[in-house]
Order: C-alpha cells, then sequence, then structure tokens
C-alpha cells in the first residue's frame, strides 16, 4: 500500500511539473528504458558465453577494457560534431540505430564461422562502441533539455526502477532457458530477444521531443579541443571535482570488474541459471535503491546521500572474497546495490546539476573520454595481478583500495551547482 501511494504522488507531481510535451516524454524515457532492459538482460551473459566459447581470461578482461579504450578516442570528435548541429537528437537516434544493429551479426557469427569466434565476437562488441560514444556524448545533455530539475529525482529514479525490474526478470529467465538447451543454440536464440529489446528502444528514443524553444534555439560554434578543456574543466570547479572524485573511486573497482565472472564460472563453478539469479538479485537490489534514494535525496540532498550510501557499495569484493559461497554472494549482491541505486541517484543529479550549460558536449566527452581511459587500463591490470597473487588476494586488494577511492568524496566533498558557484565565487577573491 506504501509503494502504491508512492507511485501515486509520484504521477500527480509529475502531471503538475510538467507539460504536455514534456508528459509524454516522460511516457517514452519510460517504456525506452524497460525495453533497453531486455537487450541489457542479453548482453550481461556477454562474458559467460566468451568464457563458454573457450576464450582466456585475458579475452574476457579485454571484452571489458577495449570498447573503453575506442571510446577514449571517439568522445571529443563526438562532442565537436554536437556541437555544431541544430537538430542534436537527430545525431542520436541515428548513431544509437547503427550501434544497436551490430547484435544481429552478433547472433548470426556461429552458424558461419568455425575459428576465431571468440575473438571475432569481442571485435564486434568493440566496433560496435563507436557510434555508441556519439549517442553517450549528447545523452546526458538531452535529459538535461527533457526533464525539468525538479522532476529529476523521480523520473530518473523510476527509469532506473523499470531497468532493473526488466533486467531482472529478463536474466531469471535466460539463466533458466540456458541451462535447459544446447549451445550455442540457446545463447542465439537469447541474443534474438535482445535484438527485439534493442529495435523497440530505439523506437521510443526516436519518439522523443525537444521543447519548441530548445529544438529551434541556435547551436553554438565548433570549439577546439582546447576551448573544450577550460570550458568545463579549468574554468568549471565543481565540474572538475565531480570528474576527479569519480575517477578515484572507480579506479579499483574497475580493476576488480571482470575478475567476479571469473571467479564465480572458474572457481566457484557457477552455472548459466546462477548468473542469471545473481544479476537479478543485482537489478532487485538497484531497485529498491532507487525507491529508497528518491526519499533519501529530497531528505538529505544529493550530496550528503551520495556520502552517507558509497561506504557500503565499497564491501562488495571484500564480502565476495571472505565468504566465497554462491548462495551467499546472492544475498551480498542484493544487498550492496541497494546502497548502489543509492549512490547513482544521487551521482547522475549532481552530474546534471554541475554539467555545464555553456559546454555541454564537451564536458560530457572530457568526462567519458576520462572514465573510459581509466576502464581500459583497470580491467587488464586486474587481471594481471589476479594471475601473480591469486583472484582471492585481488579482490580482497581491490575491494581496500575501493574505500580508498571513495574518501575523496568525504575529502573534497562534491555539492550542488549553487553551493560550487559561491565556492568558487569565494576562490576567485581570495586570488585577486
Amino acid at each position: 500500500m506504501a509503494i502504491t501511494g508512492w507511485i501515486r504522488r509520484s504521477w500527480r507531481s509529475l502531471r503538475a511539473a510538467l507539460g504536455s510535451t514534456n508528459e509524454r516524454n516522460v511516457l517514452f524515457l519510460y517504456a525506452e528504458v524497460a525495453a533497453a532492459g531486455l537487450m541489457m538482460a542479453a548482453q550481461s551473459f556477454y562474458s559467460a558465453y566468451l568464457l563458454r566459447l573457450g576464450a582466456p581470461n585475458s579475452l574476457v578482461g579485454l571484452l571489458s577494457s577495449l570498447p573503453a579504450l575506442v571510446a577514449v578516442f571517439c568522445y571529443l570528435p563526438s562532442a565537436r560534431i554536437l556541437e555544431g548541429q541544430e537538430r542534436y537528437d537527430r545525431w542520436l537516434v541515428w548513431s544509437l540505430g547503427i550501434a544497436r544493429s551490430g547484435m544481429i551479426p552478433l547472433l548470426l557469427l556461429p552458424f558461419f564461422l568455425k575459428e576465431g569466434l571468440p575473438e571475432v565476437t569481442v571485435g564486434l562488441i568493440v566496433a560496435m562502441t563507436v557510434p555508441t560514444v556519439l549517442f553517450s556524448t549528447g545523452w546526458s545533455a538531452f535529459l538535461s533539455d527533457l526533464i525539468p530539475a525538479d522532476a529529476r529525482a523521480t523520473v530518473l529514479s523510476w527509469r532506473m526502477i523499470l531497468l532493473s525490474a526488466v533486467t531482472a526478470v529478463g536474466t531469471f529467465g535466460f539463466g533458466q532457458w540456458l541451462d535447459s538447451r544446447p549451445f550455442p543454440i540457446n545463447y542465439q536464440s537469447m541474443f534474438v530477444m535482445g535484438v527485439a529489446g534493442a529495435v523497440a528502444s530505439l523506437y521510443f528514443v526516436a519518439r522523443l521531443r525537444l521543447p519548441d524553444e530548445l529544438a529551434n534555439a541556435p547551436r553554438a560554434s565548433r570549439r577546439s579541443l582546447r576551448d573544450m578543456f577550460r570550458a568545463s574543466i579549468v574554468e568549471n570547479a565543481g565540474f572538475r571535482r565531480i570528474v576527479v572524485n569519480t575517477l578515484m573511486l572507480n579506479l579499483s573497482n574497475w580493476s576488480i570488474l571482470p575478475l567476479y565472472m571469473i571467479f564465480f564460472v572458474n572457481d566457484l563453478g557457477a552455472t548459466d541459471s546462477w548468473i542469471g539469479l545473481r544479476t537479478t538479485a543485482l537489478q532487485l537490489g538497484i531497485m529498491g535503491g532507487y525507491w529508497l534514494a528518491q526519499r533519501l535525496v529530497k531528505r538529505w540532498g544529493a550530496p550528503l546521500t551520495l556520502k552517507r550510501s558509497l561506504p557500503f557499495v565499497c564491501t562488495y569484493a571484500l564480502l565476495v572474497a571472505l565468504v566465497p559461497n554462491l548462495w551467499a554472494i546472492l544475498v551480498f549482491t542484493m544487498l550492496v546495490n541497494l546502497a548502489t541505486g543509492c549512490v547513482n541517484l544521487s551521482h547522475s543529479m549532481l552530474f546534471l546539476d554541475l554539467l555545464p550549460k555553456e559546454s555541454r558536449y564537451g564536458a560530457t566527452a572530457i568526462y567519458s573520454m576520462t572514465m573510459n581511459l581509466g576502464a581500459f587500463l583497470c580491467p587488464l591490470l586486474g587481471v594481471y595481478v589476479s594471475d601473480r597473487i591469486g583472484i582471492v588476494s585481488a579482490l580482497v586488494l581491490g575491494g581496500i583500495l575501493h574505500f580508498c577511492g571513495a574518501s575523496m568524496f568525504y575529502l573534497f566533498p562534491v555539492t550542488d551547482a549553487s553551493e560550487t558557484k559561491a565556492v568558487s565565487t569565494d576562490e576567485a577573491g581570495q586570488a585577486a
């Protein structure tokens, strides 16, 4: 009853805050992310798929790192392309469509290729990164244009709740399906469902419409890379801080990310059904986390919600390493991701609030390029370290370093835009 009442109150607040065009946009955003959840449920089995194909651990690590490396070189050119467009939303639709079309050859490869299938599969997934980067560079700006600031907590939290719900159900069902059918037909039929979700998601993205005053507004001329960096980082203390803090937080987490699946499958003997259950537990935890986070953000504010949730997120690697039991790991996955939902929502709100209005694409590109550079190097380092000291020791070390990275948000707190402007003004006055 409490949840039902909360849904009704959330919808009434949305209707009061949003106009008719914005209401349709919000509904399409909800439908889009629900369809994307089916696609993501299929994609969550990529690493397990490679392991079933006989891929070595190093190739599984490359699956995590190579897309990030390609993205590093694509973000700034993407930002320059978008800054020169009057209707940047059309570029987002086309780039997303090209990226999603790459899933079709992925499901057909096993029927035509007998040698080098793991390597070609990774290569195809990496190639899909290029158009995805153009889409993701403009997506944050698109969301900030579509969703008024006073409705962001509600819309962003419900998008993630829907995404988690569909992904949870999808991964559970896919896991059962994979264990009940012969390989590789089981995986290819699952990828068919993933393609269906990708197509539906693309359709709803194409239905989104910018408000008239934004759709017809003149776009800024293209800037040099130096001007992008100055406007985003040098002249914007708040955005610079969230970039540095987020990078330090994620370095250790990226390092151990590919180790989880290797540990679960090779050391603990996890089946595809269990992998599906784990993803389901993860998504259920995130659903609960976003439901809780919306309330906490309204009560505490985004900065305090972020700081109070971070310590719980950092415990996961240590729990997995110290209690190597598959059923216990399912419980840990659900509980830790309650905190993950709180971290993600509060961080997303801070990011959108601090995104420089005069250099949105450049700032998003610099942020994403920085994160992807770390996401490229760290999984390779994590696999290398685990080969030297053992996978359990690597998970423990990664968990400890995760706490160290999280300390940046306490040593150098990230505040909202209004507080950041006040701090910047004080700093400027002292410098003068």
